[in-house]
């Protein structure tokens, strides 16, 4: 099961990200797929102000971690650790203790990291073709994509 979405302007992105925020808790990880450009830190974004909006909260967005690796951004009802795998090689890297008390939204992942959470993980990728922005959202949880699509 699957859910696109095909966008051509980046207030589109709220619609998408109303459904995905109220779906989101701790120990959940997200992977963000896409060629560079496409959209995936933009995105990130978005969920991270609509998190923090839940939560009347104030967000400082840090960007991509692409050199830092993580970013770590503090909520009331979970955290979210936002990583850059991008120049990593697909060495195994251990996520397991960042799960247990975050969400976890991960740009370029790895594929050993794809593989070990394929059933439980939700993969978000954006294809850009002629300045639209295709966002295919899938998972092998059903469970996860009914609830996004119910909102």
């Amino acid at each position: 099961m699957s859910l696109n979405f095909s966008i051509s302007q980046e207030k589109q992105l709220d619609e998408i990200v109303k459904k995905l925020i109220k779906s989101i808790s701790a120990h959940q990880i997200i992977f963000f797929e896409g060629e560079v450009g496409s959209g995936k830190t933009t995105l990130i974004r978005y969920l991270l102000e609509g998190i923090a909006k839940l939560e009347k909260k104030k967000l400082f967005f840090q960007g991509s971690p692409t050199y830092q690796r993580e970013h770590i951004y503090n909520f009331k009802k979970y955290d979210v650790v936002h990583f850059d795998f991008y120049q990593v090689d697909n060495s195994l890297i251990d996520i397991d203790e960042y799960l247990l008390n975050n969400c976890i939204f991960i740009e370029w992942p790895l594929e050993a990291l794809k593989s070990k959470y394929f059933d439980e993980a939700l993969f978000v990728k954006i294809d850009l073709k002629n300045k639209i922005r295709e966002i295919k959202i899938q998972s092998r949880n059903n469970k996860w994509l009914k609830k996004i699509k119910k909102i």
